[in-house]
């Protein structure tokens, strides 16, 4: 069995507890008790939900909210970045040369096309990805997945009836070529 904590050491436990400023294991880290000490202590001082991981409708909201505006500054620097690659596609490049005179910089019109297409790659992902992280955050993804699962149910529900008619119209022109057997 484990000492009794001394009263000195439970106070400021509870104390860091009320202060809500640190998590369960760095109070555990900093006094030099279990983890699980200090959960018993939150129940024991009537601050069970200090340490409490479930979220709140509300705190699910915020995160949301908060995840939507980290998405919409994400897309934005995306775009930047798409153009600052498009525009160092189309600038002047200065390289260094060595030839026979030794080392010397030249600067050409336009960068290789190596590098130009580079740049444009480097483009395409930014606005691949910002366009996906757009998609997320106007929801038109689920909306756009409702829509094609609807259509294709539409589309087959179509086919089925035009297999059906078909068939039954095999079966009566069937019905109507045989000659009964006497």
């Amino acid at each position: 069995m484990p000492p009794r904590l001394d009263d000195d050491t439970r106070a400021a436990i509870i104390a860091d507890i009320r202060a809500g400023t640190k998590s369960r294991n760095a109070i555990a880290r900093d006094h030099g008790v279990a983890p699980s000490m200090v959960t018993k202590l939150a129940r024991e001082s009537g601050n069970a939900e200090a340490f409490d991981r479930k979220p709140t409708a509300q705190a699910v909201k915020a995160a949301a909210v908060d995840a939507k505006a980290l998405r919409a500054r994400l897309i934005a620097d995306l775009y930047n970045d798409a153009q600052r690659f498009r525009e160092r596609s189309w600038a002047e490049y200065t390289q260094i040369v060595t030839g026979p005179t030794g080392v010397e910089l030249v600067t050409t019109k336009l960068p290789p096309l190596r590098d130009q297409q580079a740049g444009y790659t480097a483009l395409a992902i930014c606005l691949d990805k910002a366009l996906k992280l757009e998609s997320i955050n106007t929801g038109d993804g689920a909306e756009q997945g409702k829509t094609m699962i609807g259509d294709l149910r539409a589309a087959l529900g179509l086919a089925y009836d035009a297999i059906e008619a078909q068939e039954s119209q095999a079966a009566q022109d069937t019905d109507r070529h045989s000659t009964p057997t006497e």
